[in-house]
């Protein structure tokens, strides 16, 4: 078994659309592999957002970020391995890096940019990411 899970971090860029498709064949190698999809939404945080204007602010986020998920259901059932989406609240690099951990992932599979476009080789979560993680990450580009 080359890895027991597989985490891909996924918001829906083209890059993370290239992350999960490499994640999906590695996956693929073995059946026993557990192929995983995290979605990192932020909530802003705002002086003048507050009480019942941020709860639903909050929850908007929160749903996109199931609606984002979602987007990878076809490439997921298509897999004989177990397969589960995740949607969590917090700041990206931390919270990948976090769930990663906590939850025994031998790979963090992510696209080298996300959605702000920016033309660096890596964008700043990514480069968060490998920085910082215990667990191996691979870069799709």
């Amino acid at each position: 078994m080359l890895f027991k899970k597989i985490l891909v971090s996924y918001d829906d860029s083209d890059l993370s659309k290239k992350a999960l498709q490499k994640a999906a064949d590695l996956a693929r190698l073995d059946a026993d592999t557990e192929l995983n999809v995290l979605n990192v939404v932020t909530v802003p945080t705002n002086q003048f957002v507050v009480g019942e204007v941020y709860r639903q602010v909050r929850e908007s986020i929160i749903k996109y970020g199931h609606e984002v998920v979602s987007r990878t259901d076809q490439t997921l059932d298509a897999l004989p391995n177990k397969t589960e989406t995740f949607v969590k609240e917090g700041q990206p690099v931390r919270t990948i890096i976090d769930f990663a951990g906590q939850n025994d992932y031998d790979l963090i599979v992510i696209g080298s940019r996300g959605l702000s476009g920016v033309k660096e080789f890596l964008g700043s979560v990514s480069h968060g990411v490998v920085q910082r993680s215990q667990v191996p990450v691979l870069i799709v580009k």
